[in-house]
């Protein structure tokens, strides 16, 4: 069920920041499973053009469902 809302997100429409990408598998996660009161996604985009020698470069999110309450996906 996870890898499906990544999936979707990852393969849908582009988002510009990994932030984005990030809040949108988070608001999904919490819509998706009633039971989760929290989720923390980190995504991580490897080979990226910066300088300088890197890995990747990513961002990791935490978002909870009563912070939730009007926004969606």
């Amino acid at each position: 069920m996870l890898r499906r809302i990544v999936k979707d997100v990852v393969e849908g429409p582009s988002q510009n920041l990994l932030e984005s990408v990030a809040h949108r598998i988070a608001s999904a996660t919490l819509l998706k499973f009633s039971q989760i009161s929290a989720v923390r996604v980190e995504v991580k985009k490897p080979h990226v053009a910066v300088q300088g020698i890197v890995d990747y470069l990513g961002v990791e999110i935490v978002r909870y469902r009563k912070d939730m309450a009007g926004i969606s996906p």
